[in-house]
């Protein structure tokens, strides 16, 4: 399955990262070069000390591949980071 990937340029602070993580009616808004991303957080693996980078995976929730599943990483302090959005 083939997947796009593009930069995080801005996004969600810890707290409300881990809001959208777990409660599915909030969703979490990423900026990318295209535009921003509102995304469904399914799963939340925290990477590194200090608990402030993630590894993210969930699904689209709007633009013209809603519903497409995404893994990301993702740096609160910096709030960037990198997604993969696989094809539907």
């Amino acid at each position: 399955m083939a997947a796009t990937k593009m930069p995080i340029t801005s996004g969600p602070d810890r707290p409300d990262l881990l809001r959208a993580a777990s409660d599915p009616e909030v969703h979490a808004v990423f900026g990318t070069p295209q535009g921003l991303l509102e995304v469904q957080v399914s799963a939340l693996e925290e990477v590194g000390e200090g608990g402030s980078a993630f590894i993210m995976w969930g699904h689209l929730a709007t633009s013209a591949q809603r519903g497409a599943a995404f893994t990301g990483n993702y740096s609160c302090p910096l709030r960037t980071g990198h997604m993969a959005i696989k094809a539907r």
